[in-house]
């Protein structure tokens, strides 16, 4: 009896302590694993990591002797499973490609300046992995992003030309379902019991400056300056996203600026989770989305068809559907050979 007492008490005495623990432990915090990675990295390899990414979001099929490797701006991703289905779809129909091998296609939906930094540095580490980015190895045949970085594509020389094909619309203000902070503009980004999640003008320059622009215009020039300084604005290490909506989730933030078909995609598939604030049309900013060739690809037919394909009336009405606006035909065909 005496031996039962005794275990009884050790066993709610475990029972307790386990649920003390549970009720202090923070689940949205990743625990400090130390480095094992099997070799020394590259001085100037590019990092790509993210607690509770673990398992590469944002790469896509097997980067071994692809068929047809696409680097693009990561925030198309919720278009492009389609996008593949239908030109595998479309490329059996063309003469020209019909006998195309298109079984591997490999495609990275990583912020567009860290796919061009990897390029630049020959090596793209995701935790205790890392990808050689360099022509025989991983590299793309055709880069998907907006001018800013299509330029840097022109400056280092990998491309000669892009066509514009897509245009976003705009920027919405993601929040909790049920808007439970009642944030109705830019404005309240300011208030002192809204915390905001935006992308970092340092590591994600790019979709900042798009946010900063509908803020500045929104909200007066030192908007974007102001929410950057308070003390509960949190920015996203590597890719904004897929780390603010978790922010938002995890309670970290209660809003963050975000293009429109991020949003209506969240609200979509995770309605339990996710709402957003539609924002004015004035002074919303809206960015254009191009696709080059990239120079010396030994995939160049692929290349090329993948090209044709996104110009086609096909490619547009999947991009309408997914929350962007394609542009004209007569847009679409427009070589653009310098900025």
């Amino acid at each position: 009896m005496t031996c039962r007492l005794h275990c009884l008490f050790i066993i709610t005495a475990l029972m307790i302590s386990n649920v003390e623990a549970s009720d202090t432990y923070d689940p949205t915090e990743a625990i400090p694993w130390r480095a094992e990675r099997p070799g020394p990295l590259k001085p100037n390899a590019t990092h790509y990591e993210v607690a509770k990414s673990n398992y590469l979001l944002d790469f896509h099929g097997n980067p071994n002797e692809p068929d047809l490797a696409i680097f693009m701006a990561g925030n198309q991703y919720r278009a492009v499973p389609d996008l593949i289905a239908a030109f595998r779809e479309w490329a059996r129909q063309q003469d020209s490609f019909k006998m195309l091998k298109l079984d591997n296609i490999f495609y990275a939906t990583l912020p567009p300046g860290r796919l061009l930094d990897a390029m630049a540095s020959g090596q793209l580490v995701v935790g205790n992995m890392w990808f050689d980015v360099r022509p025989g190895r991983l590299w793309p045949d055709v880069f998907m992003t907006g001018p800013r970085q299509q330029k840097r594509l022109f400056d280092d020389g990998h491309i000669d030309s892009y066509t514009i094909y897509a245009r976003n619309r705009g920027i919405v203000l993601l929040v909790r379902a049920g808007n439970p902070k009642n944030i109705t503009s830019v404005k309240d980004l300011l208030r002192n019991d809204v915390r905001v999640a935006i992308s970092s003008p340092q590591r994600e320059p790019a979709s900042f400056e798009n946010y900063a622009k509908t803020l500045r215009g929104q909200g007066g020039t030192e908007l974007p300056r102001q929410v950057l300084a308070k003390s509960t604005t949190i920015s996203p290490r590597a890719v904004q996203h897929r780390e603010n909506p978790q922010f938002i989730a995890d309670g970290k933030a209660d809003v963050a600026p975000m293009y429109f078909h991020l949003g209506d995609y969240l609200k979509r598939t995770m309605p339990h989770l996710f709402d957003y604030v539609v924002l004015p049309p004035e002074s919303n900013y809206v960015d254009s989305l191009g696709i080059a060739k990239i120079k010396g690809t030994k995939r160049e037919t692929a290349a090329q068809a993948f090209i044709e394909f996104i110009r086609t009336d096909a490619a547009a009405a999947i991009y309408e559907q997914h929350g962007f606006d394609f542009v004209a035909p007569a847009e679409r065909a427009n070589i653009i050979q310098s900025n």
